[in-house]
């Protein structure tokens, strides 16, 4: 893995993404309700993988849901098919 394949956002991009004006105490609050926690040794960094999958568990999505959710539908799978033809 390359390091430009490494994406992580900072506390402010995150407040902004989670509809805070800025990391604020409620911000924090929420963070530490969901169990969404800086990278280690990485004060105000957040990992994005580890983000998805703690807003999955508090919704009690599970990663066969999420999977299934990406999957292209059989319509469009015989239609991408036809198109080709």
């Amino acid at each position: 893995m390359s390091p430009s394949q490494i994406q992580l956002i900072p506390t402010p991009k995150l407040a902004l993404l989670f509809g805070y004006s800025e990391p604020s105490a409620s911000f924090y609050d929420f963070c530490r309700r969901t169990g969404i926690v800086p990278v280690p040794g990485r004060r105000g960094w957040y990992d994005p993988k580890l983000i998805r999958a703690r807003l999955d568990a508090v919704q009690g999505i599970s990663e066969a849901e999420r999977e299934e959710a990406l999957q292209p539908s059989l319509v469009t799978q015989r239609r991408a098919r036809r198109a080709q033809k």
